[in-house]
């Protein structure tokens, strides 16, 4: 059996088993009988089986260069490399839905393992069948409209290769993947929102969901800040986010989840915001199909998007069908919804619900201005332009707002305030205040000022939470503050990984504050063996050299490096800038060199050379201060994450008794 006839076959085999998985889960609702329950459970399981039967098909014949498959025939190479092989199945469109409806088939089979544990039977037969639907879509696109697997009569000797941008970096072996996990992990907490809609059950719900969203909320964070360390590395501008209107449909569900996270803590223990909770995991859902749709339906212009196709139409209708079920739900729901009781804004759950708003009217700024030049030229045919400018501008205040929420929010007590509540609030108030003073006496801008202010404010939010907890708990258990602090961070995972994801996004916010006020570039023409020197750097042009690879033709330009002054500290060393071409495009791609310090990032950027004795370059130096922070506090939001998500062990004996501030 061929790759294509295996994939075809599989791809309309998960199709069947969707269709089936959810009439019976359509009749375990109707019916309620638990033996059509347990039959789409089951169905789940083989449908995924069919789903990554179909993709490791593709695999197949991508390795094996089979030209004789449409998808491979449009983007493979006999001349690729192995790795680039190994991640074409999503360099394009028909490849990346296939890799979404294989993780969305294993999402379902996840979610069918927890029938009759912690999803009761009055929810499941919804909740699947919400997951199955979606799957249905998925697959129903791939047979009917993209198909991968479809044959070409006349196969070519060799296919016309994978779109260069993936083959310069080994991070879109990661970055994509990480992006589909969080965008389709969130269809799990819309299906038990769904499910719990469907079953009048308001409350029962939203422990799991929230696992569930904080699953993909980790997954989306990472691949946020996996796909700025490819845009850094990759496309020689020296920058990390240009609120591209890919990169803005990355974000959008992200923020929305992250409103749900908060608003869901009030719910789990107050019982109140069900219906924010209800409209922020819908509307979160729904922004990963609007993102899919804008990247694959050709009406924006994006280094992520893929070539418009037929596929559009289907995801605009998906995206309306979304929102149509969620919110048609929840608008039959709002008036049976009972709120616990009444929020005062000076607690922490009025903290949480102004914080939520806050991720929500952000999420709608970005939509509206990614948005705008779309609505504007097709109401007025003109071409209007909404950039970086714009979104920098709007972020800001935005920014500051989420920082102050952020420090201020776990130190207010449920309900009502206290004594020991205003006097933190007075100390990092006095924090912010002193970082603010000292940025500005060290002559940094205004902004950056603010940014340390900030930065010490959440910074002492945390230490005095952290240090009134463990005060308490060693005076009730009479142990010592060290075996204190261990075990409140065992037995307390989510207020212990919240403080680390807090630390991470306030760290974040001053390396972006840093980073995009104090970047420099420069550019100059160099003779071979001239030296440059500028910001305390030395930068010899070494020599001019050809190579021929595998899969593309690279110019490659030395240099040597040695630091004159402090400035230039860390920066000493040999690097080998180049500009690589490829069959694929007119144009070269440059690959920039980036020397990594705490202190200042040093990017290196061959531009232009002689191409005819080979006697000069142009080169382009961009000295951007606290990028690596900017990386530490990625990986400090994920590791947070991680924290809150990973199995907490035997509680500690007399966990229950002692009180921990804040929880």
């Amino acid at each position: 059996m061929t790759p294509g006839l295996l994939g075809g076959l599989s791809l309309l085999a998960a199709l069947i088993f969707s269709l089936l998985g959810l009439a019976l889960a359509v009749l375990a609702q109707l019916l309620r009988d638990g033996r059509y329950l347990e039959a789409a459970r089951r169905l789940s399981a083989l449908t995924f089986a069919a789903a990554l039967l179909s993709f490791a098909a593709l695999e197949w014949a991508i390795l094996t260069d089979d030209f004789s498959v449409s998808y491979v025939a449009g983007h493979s190479s006999l001349h690729n490399p192995l790795w680039v092989k190994l991640v074409t199945p999503w360099a394009a469109l028909e490849g990346s839905i296939l890799l979404w409806a294989m993780l969305q088939a294993a999402y379902t089979w996840l979610v069918g393992l927890r029938v009759g544990k912690s999803l009761d039977s009055w929810r499941a037969p919804s909740a699947l069948g919400t997951l199955f639907a979606v799957q249905v879509f998925f697959f129903a696109v791939m047979v009917f409209v993209a198909h991968p697997f479809d044959a070409v009569p006349n196969p070519p000797p060799d296919g016309r290769g994978t779109n260069p941008l993936l083959q310069n970096h080994w991070m879109m072996a990661v970055h994509p993947v990480l992006m589909y996990l969080g965008f389709v992990g969130l269809s799990v907490p819309f299906a038990y929102a769904v499910a719990a809609m469907v079953a009048r059950r308001y409350q029962s719900w939203i422990v799991e969901t929230r696992w569930w969203t904080l699953v993909a909320w980790g997954f989306l964070t990472a691949a946020i800040f996996t796909g700025k360390w490819w845009s850094y590395e990759i496309l020689g501008w020296g920058g990390y986010w240009a609120w591209d209107p890919v990169e803005n449909a990355s974000i959008i569900p992200w923020l929305l989840a992250t409103a749900f996270l908060h608003t869901a803590q009030v719910q789990e223990r107050k019982g109140l915001f069900k219906g924010w909770n209800f409209a922020f995991i819908t509307l979160a859902f729904a922004a990963t199909v609007f993102g899919t749709f804008l990247t694959r339906s050709g009406v924006i212009q994006s280094v992520h998007a893929f070539a418009s196709g037929p596929v559009g139409a289907w995801f605009l209708l998906f995206l309306l069908g979304v929102l149509a079920g969620g919110l048609g739900l929840l608008a039959r729901s709002s008036a049976e919804i009972r709120e616990a009781g009444e929020v005062r804004w000076a607690s922490r759950e009025g903290a949480l619900l102004a914080g939520a708003l806050f991720f929500g009217t952000f999420a709608f700024v970005v939509v509206l201005g990614t948005l705008w030049p779309l609505l504007v030229e097709a109401v007025s045919g003109a071409k209007v332009s909404i950039g970086a400018p714009f979104f920098n501008q709007v972020s800001a205040p935005l920014g500051v707002f989420m920082l102050l929420l952020m420090g201020i929010g776990p130190v207010l007590p449920w309900r009502h305030t206290q004594a020991q509540v205003q006097r933190n609030l007075l100390a990092m108030l006095l924090a912010l205040g002193v970082g603010l003073l000292i940025g500005l006496g060290l002559g940094l801008t205004l902004g950056v000022s603010l940014a340390i202010g900030l930065f010490a404010y959440n910074l002492t939010a945390i230490w005095l939470m952290v240090a009134q907890g463990v005060r308490e708990r060693a005076r009730s258990l009479g142990i010592s503050s060290s075996q204190a602090l261990l075990e409140l961070a065992a037995s307390h995972k989510r207020r212990f990984g919240s403080h680390i994801v807090h630390f991470g996004v306030a760290l974040a916010a001053l390396a972006i504050a840093f980073s995009q006020t104090y970047r420099v570039t420069e550019q100059k023409t160099l003779s071979l063996g001239e030296t440059w020197q500028t910001r305390g750097l030395e930068v010899r042009l070494l020599a001019i050299q050809a190579r021929e690879e595998a899969n593309r033709f690279a110019v490659l330009a030395p240099i040597e490096v040695r630091s004159t002054s402090r400035e230039g500290w860390g920066a000493d060393g040999r690097y080998q800038t180049r500009l690589n071409f490829y069959p694929q495009m007119a144009s070269p791609i440059a690959t920039p060199v980036v020397r990594y310090t705490p202190y200042n990032d040093y990017y290196f950027v061959l531009m232009q050379f002689d191409q005819e004795k080979g006697q000069w370059a142009t080169l382009k130096l961009i000295v951007t201060p606290m990028v690596w922070w900017l990386w530490v506090a990625g990986f400090v939001i994920v590791l947070g994450t991680l924290y809150i998500l990973w199995p907490s062990g035997v509680r500690v004996a007399g966990s229950k008794a002692a009180p921990v501030a804040g929880d």
